[in-house]
């Protein structure tokens, strides 16, 4: 199935939990761009920048752009965005989550992004809005 570029969003109400899901992917999203830009800021004291910060903060820019863009095509209705970020989620929030450290709070804002995307009504929002494809008969 095709989808389209820019496609537009469904006209079935959206529940609560999930677009409160929404809303907090797009602002983890810009939490995780920020984090990189001030990991960034602060390593730089003129002399040089540690291998480790610059690592981090490409793994922080590349969270940032995947979370604006799967959160927005979870604004769009479509079921892969839902399992792509799931699979971010548990990716990046479990090491932050373990670190106790500054990103602990992004981490725990995904953690609960995770667990509205599949509550009950959720569920049935993603059966009306993106049906599973039929499964194929084999000959």
């Amino acid at each position: 199935m095709k989808i389209p570029f820019l496609p537009s969003r469904p006209d079935e109400p959206v529940p609560s939990g999930l677009f409160i899901a929404q809303t907090l992917w797009l602002v983890a999203g810009v939490l995780f761009l920020g984090f990189g830009g001030f990991l960034i800021y602060e390593q730089t004291d003129g002399v040089s920048v540690q291998f480790g910060a610059i690592a981090l903060a490409i793994f922080f820019a590349a969270a940032g752009c995947a979370c604006g863009v799967l959160g927005y095509r979870l604004f769009t209705g479509q079921r892969a965005a839902r399992a792509n970020l799931t699979w971010l989620g548990v990716i990046t929030a479990v090491p932050l989550l373990m670190r106790f450290g500054r990103y602990s709070l992004l981490a725990a804002i995904i953690m609960f992004c995770v667990a509205l995307m599949w509550l009950p009504s959720s569920n049935h929002y993603f059966k009306i809005v993106s049906p599973k494809p039929p499964k194929r008969r084999r000959r």
